[in-house]
């Protein structure tokens, strides 16, 4: 072999490489895209979360409230049934 053959193999073999490493890069920016992405709804939803976790704490035990109160009354009702 002469010595452009040998550089002209060279050549081509850095060149596949080269192809092979390129596509490796691509690969990995259009998962790193992808998880970008994911992890963004991730913390959109996990907002939406704490929202929604603090409006339910905001708000008024209005239904415990009730139950307590039917409760004592049905209590209350029922004593008052056995003592008369």
């Amino acid at each position: 072999m002469t010595e452009n053959e040998i550089l002209n193999h060279r050549l081509d073999s850095v060149e596949a490489d080269v192809k092979i490493l390129y596509k490796k890069v691509n690969d990995v920016t259009l998962e790193q895209v992808t998880s970008s992405t994911k992890l963004d709804s991730m913390l959109m939803t996990l907002g939406e979360l704490k929202e929604s976790i603090e409006t339910l704490k905001r708000r008024p035990n209005w239904l415990w409230d009730k139950i307590v109160v039917a409760l004592i009354g049905a209590l209350c009702g029922v004593l008052v049934s056995a003592f008369t």
